[in-house]
């Protein structure tokens, strides 16, 4: 179907994280970001990038906000209410979290630590 096709090509790749958790009503009119962003996570494009990552779906029958957890492979973790959220804004928020594991990983793989890095910034 047209829609499993776009679930299917717009994936949340699941490489830097260990653990993902997804907390809705499915009766709440909020939810909408929490659920393709769960459909999102469990396409087999984005098990297969990460299947040691472990997907917690969780239903709720309260009026509480849609709500997503996060934790990273470094063991940073993260929680957020996703009522305002579009999916795309899910996306960039745990991917900002990523591209900043990947620049430290590059780093350390080069022999440097991003603490001994200096900048030169002009008119501060």
């Amino acid at each position: 179907s047209p829609a499993t096709e776009l679930v299917a090509r717009y994936h949340m790749p699941l490489r830097h994280l260990k653990r993902v958790r997804v907390q809705f009503n499915p009766f709440d009119s909020r939810t909408t970001a929490a659920r393709e962003f769960l459909a999102r996570i469990t396409t087999s494009k984005a098990t297969a990038s990460n299947p040691e990552c472990t997907v917690e779906p969780r239903v709720r029958n309260d009026d509480a906000p849609p709500v997503i957890f996060v934790e990273f492979a470094n063991g940073v973790k993260d929680q957020f209410n996703v009522h305002r959220m579009t999916v795309n804004q899910i996306n960039e928020r745990i991917d900002t979290v990523s591209k900043q594991m990947e620049t430290k990983q590059s780093l350390v793989d080069a022999g440097l630590k991003f603490e001994d890095l200096k900048f030169n910034v002009k008119g501060t």
